[in-house]
């Protein structure tokens, strides 16, 4: 795995245009890889095991690639990370993995206040159903169109948007309740 997606930097990601070749998993890795590593981190894979199951991901996808129609990479990527997270947590609680939210004190050099407010955040969007909260990062994190967030969780387009509207109001409420 390339060194910057080991240390937990996701990697650049260019837009692929439709060309006339299909792509290779090659293409897709070196494209979509940090997409795929922040689509498992949210699924809650925990970070030692990202790069594995990030690769994961993309075995599956050089399995599958034939079946492809070529279209819509993101969409078609994020269903086999969903995929493979549900199967990856499967594996954890069969093995009484529990993985740690928290570093042991003195590990973490950030501002406490900072912790405090990415803890709260991290909170809220928790609490959002799976539902919402994956419409919500689809669009604000990782940008992509509604189109693509509907086709990416398997919901018509409205249902997207209905998602989306809810998961902020819900965040809103939580910020207020905050003050």
């Amino acid at each position: 795995m390339q060194a910057s997606l080991v240390h937990g930097v996701p990697l650049q990601e260019a837009t692929c245009d439709a060309v006339h070749a299909p792509m290779t998993v090659d293409a897709l890795f070196s494209t979509y890889a940090g997409f795929v590593w922040r689509t498992l981190r949210h699924f809650g894979v925990a970070p030692v095991d990202l790069e594995d199951q990030t690769q994961e991901v993309f075995l599956v996808a050089h399995r599958r690639l034939a079946q492809w129609d070529g279209q819509q990479p993101r969409p078609w990527l994020y269903g086999i990370a969903r995929r493979c997270a549900a199967a990856y947590r499967r594996q954890a609680h069969r093995r009484l993995e529990h993985p740690f939210e928290t570093l042991p004190e003195g590990q973490d050099r950030h501002d406490s206040s900072e912790r405090a407010e990415l803890g709260f955040l991290n909170r809220v969007l928790q609490s959002l159903d799976e539902d919402k909260r994956a419409v919500l990062l689809l669009y604000e994190v990782e940008e992509m169109s509604m189109r693509e967030v509907a086709e990416s969780v398997q919901c018509p387009l409205q249902t997207a948007y209905t998602r989306l509207y809810a998961a902020r109001r819900e965040i809103a409420r939580a910020l207020e309740e905050k003050k």
